[in-house]
């Protein structure tokens, strides 16, 4: 049974992704969220799954997932953003703390269960998305919990995240240039080898494009399993601590650092598909993770969990927005520099595209790219903090 529960993790997200490249409709629902609820059918089947194998089977795949995406990012490219660029992703990072810890303050007191934790996934989440939430969330929570809260927190996202991912391709445009005005673009100088990358980040799921020939397949091979080999320094750094795998803190912030590090080595940062490959890995995370919970013990939470992360993402854009009018932003910067923290590389290019200003997605995918890379770190030390609060 456990070899046909691997293939099932490893096999149906490639269904999905087929499903999602055919039918508009579940494209915009996205691949995360259909395999949860694919995840979520099968733990409901009369089928002697082994939950705590596949719940093993996730978090290992989510560790080696994270490095692998940052090791195809050259970060350096963050020096090339004009400074309003810069300025208004600052400001997205600190609209995300202030909004997320005020909220966690609250919630906690409304009788919110791992309100801290849940204020730094937000704000992992809100800067870097899904990939940093899920990395916070692992972090933070003890391993009996952090299934439970992770799902309840993706699914919460799917709701709100795709609800506003709605009004900002309609009536949020509008509302930016004329509350902000527009301005021409500031001009922002990026390399071919950049601009090769923008395409990479926005189709996440094109295997198509990466190269057949052997060296390639082989350069590709070995940089997944230099990915695995962070997953066992962070795994040595956790036991090495803790006495125990039980935690994962330092296992999240190793592959994090690591992942980091190997992005300034060329020949880490060159080989084509690591950034595809670790987003399929987080489609098996997903698939894996919701297979071994019990659907019933998250119908009573997942609304309390929604409504927290509706709070803080609306508190978000509209102190963000206020900031961006305080700071003299124009409304493309400020609602490029709001999506790449809310929704990451994948977005930018269609909200840059609704907004009227194509020269707006390399800059905004560039903001991404460092809210992945920055995302675990902000949102582990936010939820470290809020944890030392009485009360919390």
């Amino acid at each position: 049974m456990i070899v046909i529960e691997l293939l099932i993790i490893l096999c149906l997200p490639a269904g999905v992704i087929w499903l999602t490249s055919k039918v508009p409709f579940l494209k915009k629902i996205g691949a995360i969220a259909i395999c949860c609820v694919l995840g979520f059918l099968l733990s409901l089947l009369p089928i002697p799954f082994d939950k705590s194998f596949s719940q093993l089977t996730a978090s290992v795949i989510v560790a080696i997932a994270i490095p692998l995406i940052l090791f195809g990012f050259d970060l350096r490219k963050v020096r090339s953003l004009a400074k309003d660029m810069l300025k208004g992703y600052g400001l997205q990072i600190a609209a995300t703390i202030l909004c997320s810890s005020v909220a966690a303050l609250i919630a906690s007191r409304l009788g919110l269960e791992h309100s801290a934790q849940l204020g730094g996934m937000a704000a992992g989440l809100y800067v870097g998305n899904t990939p940093n939430m899920i990395a916070v969330g692992r972090a933070l929570l003890p391993a009996a919990e952090s299934a439970k809260v992770i799902i309840e927190a993706s699914t919460a996202d799917c709701i709100v995240g795709g609800g506003y991912f709605f009004l900002v391709l309609t009536i949020m445009c509008p509302l930016y240039k004329h509350f902000l005005g527009k301005k021409k673009a500031s001009e922002t100088k990026l390399t071919d080898s950049y601009e090769t990358q923008e395409i990479t980040a926005g189709n996440e799921y094109d295997f198509a494009s990466i190269p057949r020939d052997k060296r390639s397949i082989i350069r590709l091979i070995l940089t997944i399993l230099l990915a695995a080999a962070c997953l066992s320094a962070g795994a040595g750094l956790e036991f090495l601590i803790n006495g125990s795998l039980d935690g994962s803190l330092f296992i999240m912030i190793t592959v994090s650092v690591l992942g980091i590090a190997g992005s300034f080595v060329r020949p880490i940062r060159e080989p084509k598909g690591t950034y595809q490959v670790g987003q399929y890995l987080f489609l098996m995370f997903s698939l894996g993770l919701c297979m071994s919970l019990d659907l019933s013990t998250l119908i009573g939470s997942i609304l309390q969990t929604a409504l927290f992360l509706a709070a803080v993402q609306t508190a978000c854009v509209f102190v963000h927005l206020l900031l961006c009018k305080l700071f003299k932003l124009d409304g493309g910067t400020a609602l490029i520099t709001n999506s790449a923290g809310l929704y990451g590389p994948p977005y930018i290019a269609p909200i840059a595209v609704a907004y009227g200003e194509r020269q707006l997605i390399a800059p905004g995918i560039i903001c991404g790219v460092v809210g992945l890379a920055i995302g675990n770190f902000l949102g582990i030390g936010v939820g470290s903090v809020l944890a030392l609060i009485p009360g919390l």
